[in-house]
């Protein structure tokens, strides 16, 4: 199956304890609306993988760059590992969220 990996703006927001916190001029709001998916969300991989967690795994520096790992296609050129608040979408269109334990539908 083929996902495509999206990676929210850090230096925008931050997910903690699976709650958004927007951050403007370098401070936290209490809004606690998470980015516009897709819109404030960029494409950054499409993985080839048996499940979502194999995703994850593909999509993270454990021992080198994950864009140099197997059944990865960069489509950007330099990209953080994904982490909790980045959307997965598999091949169907179901779209998944890390969250801090698991994956959640959304």
């Amino acid at each position: 199956m083929i996902y495509l990996v999206y990676h929210y703006d850090m230096n925008k927001y931050h997910y903690c304890f699976d709650e958004w916190v927007k951050v403007e001029n370098n401070q936290e709001s209490s809004e606690s609306i998470g980015p516009n998916f897709p819109k404030e969300y960029q494409a950054v991989a499409a993985v080839e993988a048996n499940n979502i967690e194999e995703v994850f795994e593909k999509t993270n520096h454990i021992d080198k760059n994950w864009a140099e790992n197997k059944g990865v296609i960069p489509i950007v050129c330099q990209a953080r590992s994904t982490s909790v608040g980045d959307i997965v979408v598999d091949d169907s269109g179901n779209r998944k969220i890390c969250a801090g334990q698991g994956w959640k539908e959304i």
